[in-house]
């Protein structure tokens, strides 16, 4: 390995945070965590209904995960600008992920999902200053089912072509 990469590798770890597992124990598990090194994210495909989060898919760079979760309806899509980055995940969760705000570190706000209901509501930030949500990982079926977010420091945000 580049001594430097090693080094970037290393600060990485060390500022690194992770909060969920928020949600339901059904479906499968899913990891995006190998996605992060296509590069930042740049982009999201969500999808949802009345009852909640139906599908999430996301744009690491230029390359789109699979999508988690159900392909029923239309998606609706979440573009980042240049330097801009996910620094809070809030949601609402049962059995199932029912609601999703992102909030970037230019103060815009993406919000999915009905706003209501009785779920338990959470709050997912990075435990350490200047880092953004890197990758994701989570359960889903016929709905994302949990979701887990984990945050790294804010780097290489050059990289958007989604």
């Amino acid at each position: 390995i580049h001594f430097q990469t090693l080094m970037v590798l290393l600060y990485q770890r060390k500022f690194s945070s992770y909060s969920g597992e928020y949600g339901g124990n059904e479906g499968d598990y899913f990891d995006q965590s190998s996605n992060q090194f296509e590069g930042p994210i740049s982009a999201m495909k969500i999808r949802s209904n009345d009852r909640g989060i139906l599908s999430i898919q996301v744009c690491y760079g230029d390359i789109w995960s699979n999508n988690e979760g159900n392909t029923a309806g239309r998606p609706s899509d979440m573009h980042l600008s240049f330097g801009e980055g996910l620094v809070q995940v809030n949601g609402r969760f049962g059995n199932a992920v029912e609601y999703l705000a992102f909030r970037t570190n230019m103060g815009h706000v993406f919000a999915f999902g009905p706003n209501s209901g009785l779920g338990m509501p959470f709050t997912a930030e990075p435990l350490h200053p200047n880092t953004v949500l890197r990758f994701i990982s989570g359960r889903s079926g016929s709905m994302v089912n949990a979701l887990d977010t984990s945050f790294v420091p804010f780097y290489d945000l050059s990289c958007h072509g989604c």
